[in-house]
């Protein structure tokens, strides 16, 4: 399926038919109306990224080029919220999504659940798509249903006040697309989350009735190679240590890693697994992005570029799961942790070489 105003298709997985209960208006007027929905998903990113995907694909742009054009790898935040969508950019996510696009992201906190209703009906009524903040263990389409809580993002596409029930889409598996009561979301919406155990990583902090707005203020720009080469370059600048970021501070976090894990045991592990998540996430984006635009653009070197940022992403891997198993040994995982974070270090540098050089040489 080819994604609405890209010059290319996007892969999507045909999970969903029938129509979006929503029409481009506001911010999105002059999109072309959608007509289905196919969900986009891939295994590397969190509900944050699929459903952004998802939104930026209704506005007419391609997604692809809005999340994976930029590069960032931001220092990890003292506060590492324990759910799903955690990104270190904190309430600033048009820093790191969307870098070199009129785009703005914005979270809402409503005060209570009429409000939260209210905001998201406006919102729709405007040609928005909500991102609202949930927690799984109150929505009996994710397997966590009674079971698990957990932090988590779904969209609504529209609201029935006649049968007072949302339209809501969830492209993580194993996927949703359909009604959900209004009373259940809000349920989901307002939960505290509580850290019962029952999920170690995206307990313990409340939805607290947020959604994420998402405004197209502009044309998504052309990729020709003279905007991509300065995007790049300003990726690579960025990724050296701009303002605190980058690959220096990452070392720096694996460095104290272990005095860390020596004082609070395994909580910097947990922490280490989450703030994983975004990094993996957006360099495996980054990678498809660099491989779609060598083959639109005929410049091979990206396409080795975007092969040694793929090995960025999945470097990412052996760092999460070291951290997420352990609770039982600590010190052994804090170590294990480390090793694995200098193969990632020296992946990022392998891979801004390789951009560097795709930069002058097609």
């Amino acid at each position: 399926m080819t994604v609405l105003g890209s010059p290319a298709p996007v892969p999507v997985a045909e999970v969903f038919d029938g129509p979006v209960s929503i029409t481009p208006t506001g911010p999105y007027a002059g999109a072309v109306p959608v007509t289905s929905s196919p969900a986009w998903y891939d295994d590397l990113c969190s509900c944050l990224q699929v459903d952004l995907v998802h939104v930026l694909r209704l506005g007419g742009w391609d997604p692809l080029q809005a999340l994976g054009s930029g590069w960032r790898l931001r220092a990890v935040p003292e506060d590492c919220e324990p759910v799903e969508f955690f990104h270190p950019a904190g309430d600033d996510l048009a820093s790191s999504f969307g870098v070199y696009h009129p785009l703005t992201l914005r979270w809402h906190r409503p005060a209570d659940d009429e409000e939260a209703h209210d905001q998201v009906a406006a919102a729709l009524a405007d040609g928005i798509v909500p991102i609202v903040s949930v927690d799984n263990y109150h929505l009996p389409f994710r397997p966590a249903y009674h079971d698990v809580h957990a932090g988590h993002l779904l969209m609504v596409t529209g609201y029935d006040p006649a049968t007072r029930s949302y339209q809501v889409l969830d492209p993580m598996p194993p996927a949703y697309r359909g009604p959900l009561p209004r009373d259940v979301l809000a349920r989901s919406r307002a939960s505290a989350n509580p850290d019962d155990g029952s999920d170690p990583f995206f307990a313990g902090s409340g939805p607290a009735r947020r959604w994420l707005e998402v405004r197209l203020e502009g044309p998504q720009p052309e990729p020709t190679w003279d905007w991509l080469r300065t995007a790049l370059r300003t990726n690579v600048e960025s990724l050296r240590g701009a303002e605190g970021d980058g690959l220096p501070a990452l070392a720096a976090y694996f460095d104290a890693l272990p005095r860390a894990v020596a004082a609070e045991g395994a909580a910097p592990l947990l922490r280490t697994y989450r703030i994983g998540w975004p990094a993996q996430a957006e360099a495996g984006l980054h990678a498809r992005f660099l491989a779609e635009a060598a083959r639109r653009l005929g410049r091979h070197r990206l396409a080795e570029a975007g092969r040694a940022v793929e090995l960025v992403s999945h470097s990412w891997t052996g760092v999460r799961i070291s951290a997420a198993h352990g609770e039982e040994n600590p010190e052994e995982a804090a170590r294990q942790v480390v090793e694995h974070g200098r193969t990632l270090l020296r992946g990022y540098e392998a891979a801004l070489y390789a951009v560097e050089t795709a930069l002058d040489r097609p």
